[in-house]
């Protein structure tokens, strides 16, 4: 079933060349030992020692990369493919199984989760998160259910930014390159009595496969605060905004090559921490987000114009309590009360706000009766009012350490994404002149929530001597109760009643699809000058024949390849990202990647800081082929920018 590509390891071999002259790395510890994590569970652990397998994306990771969107990041994480529907909407899943609006996935900025509880997805354009902002990201590849809740079924991208201590003193960039693309980013941090602070500001504009319903312009601005009020206590505030105009659809419908977008949104966060002592600890989390989109959708004559106007509010709050007192047994327990609110009149009917109330409580033991054997169990428990449903989703994990380089992890776990808002309570219709005229969308099921039962082997392999670590996983997942539209004849016998005398779709629950795949990632840090991170993925779905559709969706082959080293004083980067043959749900076409980008860049110093300048060039082997609902046959050629930054103290 898993097929060797040749190309894969003729990849190699530049790459050995290049790691023999590199750069130092300021995160060499992390090539060369386990890196800790904390997005498995709430509990600290090295990755050989956590109940799930996590991909850890570092800031050396980034910058080598060249990306200047958040969301293209992801594509170094195996299994991973992001794609473009526009300019504005980004797409980003795991394991393939999407539309533009994937919502399998929990995406979280220092554990603020930023889906948007309309559509169950992340509108990735509307973060107000600069790549600058970004510490580390934490991918967990699998269920997450556990520890994260509803919409954790394939796992979690946990964001975390840099404590604003680490950003002291001011910086500058400018970037300008092909496709309009123009960026300016500016910081500042400052320090005040028992604290430290950060302000960011961008302005972005640009274009991706240049189609009138491409162009996009952004204007962001966050602030960061971290204070430690006693010894015992640390406090970070976080807020930020985000103002977007952008070409094209935002709500999946694309009616006129003039439609455009106003997207705005907030948020503001809170995290408190308190040690007790003796490995002992609470915290409190606040936080508040909100989503606003303004959007015309014309249509023809006589029809009246509908209207893609929404406001979505979510706000929530999380007590956690650590004990990591003991030798060998570690716990956590957490509660959380959220309310997620939605209008959205056009499509769901009626000028309101929908509401969704969700309480949570999460537990998790970690025993280690020995340095060899770690046991791991957790528990969600959840509840939503929108369903009045209550959804377990527990996970079981074994880790065994024969030795300090070789780690076995054997987990199975189920997790659950409920139905959006959307889903629940669609109502589409067309009217003239205020009277109904057709019926496109109308929910008339109460839906149950998506589940996913999976199994999962994993290894993993860490030789310090060699600066190498190897991740390896090996998995089984069943994925059942989709839900997924079905169109309603006036013949059918459950539903002749139609409003308007015709058919229309709605939302169901469909059966299962299965999926066996085998993926790895390897870092090696050869030598104290060179590192190279390459991860493969290799996929084979089924489906029942009422998802036989599915399969196209999953791509059976990824790639993707970065490596860094300085060249006559020059840094230079390369990477390589390859997505076999996919079919975004309601594409016209297969989208496919086969992608080399190169970073050069040289750093002076100042009197008071450094000066550094870039060059980037993506898509260096041709044409990167998308393909979406309403968007038809994107091509994102090759193309380049230049990039000059100031930083200070």
């Amino acid at each position: 079933m898993f097929k060797k590509y040749a190309f894969s390891l003729a990849m190699m071999q530049p790459a050995l060349a290049l790691a023999a002259s590199a750069a130092p790395l300021s995160e060499a510890d992390y090539f060369s030992e386990q890196p800790v994590v904390l997005s498995a569970s709430k509990l600290s652990q090295p990755v050989n020692r956590a109940p799930a397998a996590v991909t850890v994306i570092t800031r050396e990771m980034i910058e080598a990369s060249g990306f200047r969107h958040l969301v293209d990041v992801l594509r170094l994480v195996p299994g991973f493919a992001v794609g473009w529907a526009g300019g504005n909407m980004p797409a980003a899943t795991y394991l393939g199984l999407s539309d533009a609006f994937p919502h399998w996935m929990q995406i979280m900025v220092d554990g603020r989760s930023v889906y948007n509880p309309a559509y169950g997805h992340t509108t990735w354009r509307g973060i107000p998160l600069t790549l600058d902002d970004v510490d580390r990201i934490e991918v967990v590849r699998g269920p997450n259910a556990a520890n994260d809740g509803l919409n954790s079924m394939l796992g979690t991208i946990h964001i975390f930014t840099r404590h604003s201590a680490t950003t002291q003193g001011g910086m500058g960039e400018v970037a300008v390159g092909d496709k309009q693309f123009r960026e300016i980013t500016m910081r500042y941090g400052g320090e005040v009595s028992k604290g430290s602070w950060r302000i960011g500001l961008l302005g972005r504009e640009d274009e991706r496969h240049a189609v009138p319903q491409d162009h996009a312009s952004d204007l962001q601005l966050n602030f960061r605060g971290d204070f430690a009020p006693t010894l015992q206590d640390d406090m970070m505030l976080q807020f930020g905004a985000s103002r977007g105009f952008w070409m094209g659809s935002n709500v999946g419908q694309l009616m006129d090559a003039d439609q455009h977008t106003y997207y705005l949104s907030g948020f503001a966060n809170l995290v408190w921490k308190h040690a007790l002592g003796e490995g002992r600890e609470w915290s409190l989390q606040l936080q508040h987000t909100f989503n606003q989109n303004e959007e015309a959708i014309p249509l023809p004559g006589p029809l009246d114009p509908i209207s893609g106007n929404y406001r979505t509010t979510g706000s929530g709050v999380q007590f956690t309590y650590l004990n990591m007192a003991a030798s060998e047994w570690r716990t956590s327990l957490s509660g959380e009360f959220r309310l997620n609110r939605v209008n959205l009149p056009a499509l769901l009917g009626r000028d309101a706000y929908f509401k969704d109330d969700i309480f949570r409580l999460s537990g998790a033991v970690e025993w280690s009766p020995s340095n060899e054997w770690v046991w791991h169990a957790g528990l969600m428990i959840e509840r939503h009012s929108d369903t009045t449903s209550t959804y377990l989703s527990p996970r079981l994990a074994l880790n065994w350490l024969p030795s300090g380089e070789h780690a076995f992890r054997l987990g199975v776990s189920h997790g659950v994404s409920a139905p959006g808002l959307y889903a629940n309570n669609t109502d589409i219709k067309l009217t003239v002149n205020g009277t109904l005229y057709d019926q496109l969308n109308l929910s008339v099921n109460q839906l149950d929530a998506e589940k996913i039962n999976s199994v999962e082997l994993g290894y993993l392999f860490n030789k310090p001597d060699w600066g190498l670590n190897l991740d390896v996983r090996v998995f089984h997942n069943r994925i059942y109760d989709i839900v997924d539209t079905h169109y309603i004849g006036v013949n059918d016998p459950e539903y002749i009643n139609a409003p308007d005398g015709n058919g229309w779709f709605t939302y169901i629950n469909k059966p299962e699809v299965r999926q066996r795949g085998l993926e790895y990632q390897v870092r090696w840090h050869p030598t104290p000058k060179g590192w190279l991170v390459l991860s493969q993925t290799w996929l084979s779905t089924e489906s029942a024949p009422e998802t036989g559709w599915y399969p196209i969706s999953v791509p059976q082959h990824t790639l993707s390849f970065l490596a860094a080293h300085p060249v006559a004083g020059i840094n230079v980067s390369l990477g390589y990202y390859f997505l076999d043959n996919m079919r975004w749900f309601e594409g016209h076409f297969d989208s496919k990647h086969n992608r080399l980008d190169l970073r050069l860049s040289r750093d002076w110093k100042t009197s008071d800081g450094k000066v550094e300048a870039a060059l980037v060039i993506q898509s260096l082997l041709g044409q990167e082929e998308e393909s979406f609902k309403n968007y038809y046959q994107q091509l994102f050629d090759r193309r380049g920018y230049l990039s000059l930054k100031y930083e200070f103290r």
